[in-house]
């Protein structure tokens, strides 16, 4: 959705229509896509303010780009290694901040007004060059210079105009300080003036707009909840956004509860904010812990992955099904906090459906639509208690050493929660180096994607504790583990007959054969040889989230000890393998992990 800023007030208005009797002018504000600005907290005015002195040598430039006083938006952008934001002051684009991830620090690229302020001020790193145009991709050799201030460092922006002013634009310094130019666009003016405002007022201001948003979203819960007829659980995470959705729940009037999964890697500031919500809505809050369940299960899988994120199913899922399932047998209403601007794969998301991970409940999202913005002007507007982490500088909150952080926020992590970091970094050190932890190559496990590869020349990711080789139903299944042999035997009940290391199906007869670490499994074919891998590999890793046995249709399967000890029940088992669906050792180390 377009976004407008009022020039008179120098606030951000998310309906110029509703306003237009309150301001004499308003400018687009134009953003990159998907268009998800935040709001810039004191420490992200520091960094930024940083950024911009670092990268044009000028604390006084960066001052008058970056004011303290004022309403400042950052908006995630891609195309860089590492975090990246669009940076917004007086509705005008002066510039990406982003993190060089070669450098360990955030870094500046002035754009547009920010390039027309540092050349109208002569400040920072600038030039004036003999040219009547500025080509993108062309150098400027040094004779061509007619007045500036180049820096000494190789690779650092520098503002550039031709000299009849008509053209700027932004290049790097490249060796025989030569101008290398970035991008260039027709000159714009320098930053208007502005004046001190606060997001208070901005949404004070925008007011109308926010409450009738938030008065379709009260309608919409009313609404599923009506239809289905199930307990209402909000689910709080303790950031922004289920925050909002945690009032308007309220607001709503419906009978909930509150839900909060504690992984064990929430910040600490998590734990307070809880305790605040819990006394203003004064409703039952249940807690699924999973205590220390993530530095247990790194022992078994190695560290989590964006491509191998085993965790989320150990310390998110496991104790959610704990808490909730026996509560609500017949299901639920999970109430969530989730937008369709904070990535594709969320985009895709209806604002109701079915459960993936709890039978018979259903998800709703009333913020689907809603921008960060929008999210953090209600916030404001209804004075709600929103975790202090945000004023640390972080955009989310959840785990703090999650595979999905960039190095930005890792190295927010290291700073705001030592503790944690080193305790990560120390079990990341049995199996990376110096070198792969400070790069973050730990995230992936496959070849690393996208701007990191420039980077990173041929990386392939660390060995997962099983590998599968061979095709159609003959693998080879090497197990870092240790299979449990009773339990194996009793899971190779849910595919047939059981005899020793074999097991007859309806499609035929499965072979398991034992070479030290190395197991042969002869299937009928690839799926028959797969499904046996499963449960092998259950039997030798187990994260013990519990998740196979909750989700067992029948109750045949229990649990008869830590670890990998379980019993199937023969009588009740039907063979579906949803139990091996739910485990994150079947579908991280066999399913998803295919020769």
């Amino acid at each position: 959705m377009p976004l407008w800023w009022c020039e008179d007030l120098n606030i951000p208005v998310l309906d110029p229509k509703r306003a237009a009797d309150r301001c004499n002018g308003f400018i687009e504000v134009r953003l990159t896509q998907p268009a998800d600005p935040r709001p810039a907290f004191p420490a992200d005015i520091a960094i930024t303010r940083e950024a911009v002195a670092n990268e044009l040598g000028d604390w006084e430039l960066a001052e008058v780009l970056v004011p303290g006083d004022e309403v400042v938006l950052l908006n995630k952008i891609p195309g860089y290694a590492d975090q990246a934001d669009e940076v917004v002051v007086r509705g005008r684009l002066i510039g990406h901040r982003f993190y060089d991830v070669l450098e360990g620090r955030w870094r500046f690229r002035p754009l547009y007004e920010g390039v027309a302020t540092a050349l109208d001020m002569r400040r920072g790193y600038w030039a004036v060059v003999d040219m009547a145009d500025l080509p993108e991709g062309y150098d400027i050799h040094p004779e061509r210079v007619v007045e500036g201030r180049l820096p000494e460092e190789k690779f650092r922006h520098v503002a550039v105009a031709t000299a009849d002013g008509r053209t700027h634009g932004v290049a790097k310094l490249f060796r025989g300080r030569r101008l290398h130019v970035v991008k260039s666009w027709r000159a714009r003016k320098p930053l208007p003036p502005g004046r001190p405002s606060s997001l208070a007022e901005a949404a004070e201001f925008n007011r109308e707009y926010i409450e009738a948003k938030a008065a379709e979203a009260v309608e919409f819960i009313k609404s599923v909840a009506a239809k289905y007829r199930k307990p209402v659980v909000v689910s709080y995470s303790g950031g922004k956004d289920s925050l909002v959705a945690l009032d308007l729940t309220a607001r709503s009037g419906v009978a909930f509860l509150i839900y909060f999964n504690d992984t064990g890697l929430e910040p600490p500031e998590t734990y307070e904010n809880l305790k605040v919500v819990a006394e203003r809505y004064g409703v039952e809050v249940v807690t699924g812990s999973a205590g220390t369940r993530f530095w247990e299960a790194m022992e078994r899988f190695g560290p989590p992955a964006r491509d191998y994120r085993w965790c989320c199913k150990v310390i998110k899922l496991g104790p959610t099904a704990e808490a909730l399932k026996s509560r609500f047998p017949e299901g639920y209403i999970s109430v969530v906090g989730q937008r369709g601007a904070e990535s594709l794969q969320r985009a895709r998301l209806p604002r109701v459906s079915p459960s993936r991970w709890a039978a018979g409940s259903i998800v709703a999202a009333p913020l689907q639509d809603w921008t960060a913005l929008e999210v953090w002007l209600y916030i404001f507007l209804h004075k709600l208690p929103y975790n202090k982490a945000y004023e640390k500088g972080f955009d989310r909150l959840g785990c703090v050493v999650c595979p999905a952080n960039e190095l930005a926020e890792l190295e927010l992590v290291k700073r705001s929660y030592p503790e944690v970091y080193d305790k990560m970094e120390k079990a990341l050190r049995r199996q990376y180096s110096e070198e792969e932890i400070r790069w973050g190559l730990w995230r992936w496990r496959g070849r690393v994607p996208g701007d990191m590869a420039r980077w990173v020349k041929n990386y392939e990711g660390k060995p997962l504790p099983v590998r599968i080789e061979g095709g159609g139903g003959a693998l080879k299944i090497h197990i870092d583990g240790e299979p449990n042999m009773e339990t194996l035997g009793e899971l190779l009940k849910m595919m047939g007959r059981v005899e020793g290391t074999a097991v007859h199906t309806k499609k035929g007869v499965v072979k398991l054969e034992r070479l030290g670490r190395l197991w042969l499994i002869h299937g009928v074919d690839r799926k028959t040889a797969l499904d046996a891998a499963g449960l092998l590999v259950r039997s030798a890793i187990c994260g013990d989230c519990d998740l196979c046995v909750r989700w067992c249709p029948t109750g045949a399967l229990r649990r008869t000890g830590p670890g990998r000890s379980f019993k199937v029940d023969e009588s009740k088992c039907i063979g579906c393998l949803m139990c091996s669906a739910a485990c994150p050792a079947a579908q991280y180390l066999v399913y998803r992990n295919e020769a």
